[in-house]
């Protein structure tokens, strides 16, 4: 099934088996899970704590590779402290190659997010200049035998650079925009090299319909786009069709990393060729089931497959505004 509508001398990725290259900033991330927010100077107590990886990038490799897809990851390094080695036993137990990883003297990058009981994310992250600048693109050598690859928009110029090297070697790239399509917004230099886009419009910026975002993006080059819709669960779009899919129901514990589970979601099935509206079940099964669990939920593909079988989903009309 010919799933990627590509552009003009970009490889179809039906013709795809090479790696899954993901390519981005690598951080430790500490998550709390309290009720509520506290008041200034206030208190709140802890109901869990989880230790994961980040950014996007690391998770959706750590995802792949538990279920076993040939993922690489290609990041900034940690360092020789408590961090970094939490990340590296993380990567290792997820079955990612951690060789190259390790940098001597280099402090490993910290995230705390805070998870409220209505499903909210407050973050503070350490992303100095001297920390991104680590993060070194992957030359053509590197992404040789890549059949895909996965960059976010905010991890800095390199990922411009990766993603034009991509671009060259016909390698598609798959770009998480968040929530910054509009033009104004949108990096330069990144769509031109999109072949799947993924964007969101259930953070706090983010503005338009699902389907209107979506053709703008196409009428731009991008080939396949993704919306997620938190709750609402997601749109997919390429050519001339469109799904919606609904969330599963599911008790929000844990938002964090939702976005990447839907990636890594969409990414599998693409390589294992499903029709568009299949990937779309799977995604965004998969990234609510992340939601009603702490950390990265380790869910099998078979037991993914079966709570998308039962959402609701159905084609979107385009002339439907």
């Amino acid at each position: 099934m010919d799933y990627l509508e590509h552009g003009a001398g970009r490889r179809p990725v039906e013709k795809l088996s090479g790696d899954v290259v993901c390519f981005g900033f690598l951080t430790h991330c500490l998550l709390l899970s309290v009720d509520s927010l506290p008041p200034p100077n206030g208190g709140a107590p802890v109901r869990d704590t989880v230790e994961t990886v980040g950014d996007d990038a690391a998770i959706v490799a750590s995802i792949l590779s538990n279920w076993g897809v040939s993922t690489r990851l290609i990041s900034s390094p940690f360092g020789n402290d408590y961090y970094g080695e939490r990340v590296r036993r993380h990567l290792q137990g997820c079955g990612v190659d951690v060789r190259g990883r390790f940098a001597e003297g280099y402090e490993t990058p910290l995230e705390v997010a805070i998870l409220d009981a209505d499903g909210g994310r407050t973050y503070f992250q350490r992303r100095e200049p001297s920390a991104l600048a680590t993060l070194r693109p992957p030359d053509a050598a590197q992404l040789s035998g890549t059949g895909l690859l996965y960059v976010d928009w905010y991890d800095g110029p390199s990922v411009a650079e990766a993603a034009a090297t991509a671009s060259s070697l016909g390698v598609p790239v798959y770009l998480n925009l968040e929530s910054r399509y509009d033009e104004d917004d949108c990096p330069p230099g990144l769509l031109r090299h999109a072949e799947v886009c993924q964007v969101s419009l259930d953070e706090p910026d983010a503005r338009g319909s699902p389907l209107d975002v979506a053709r703008s993006l196409m009428e731009r080059g991008v080939g396949t786009v993704l919306v997620t819709l938190g709750s609402r669960g997601s749109l997919v779009a390429r050519g001339g069709q469109a799904y919606g899919v609904q969330s599963p129901a599911v008790t929000v514990v844990d938002c964090y990393g939702a976005g990447a589970a839907f990636s890594a979601g969409a990414i599998y099935g693409m390589r294992e060729g499903w029709a568009l509206e299949r990937v779309a079940r799977f995604a965004t099964a998969y990234a609510g089931l992340k939601c009603g669990s702490p950390g990265m939920s380790k869910l099998s593909t078979s037991e993914i497959e079966r709570i998308a079988g039962t959402l609701e989903s159905g084609e979107v009309s385009y002339g439907n505004h």
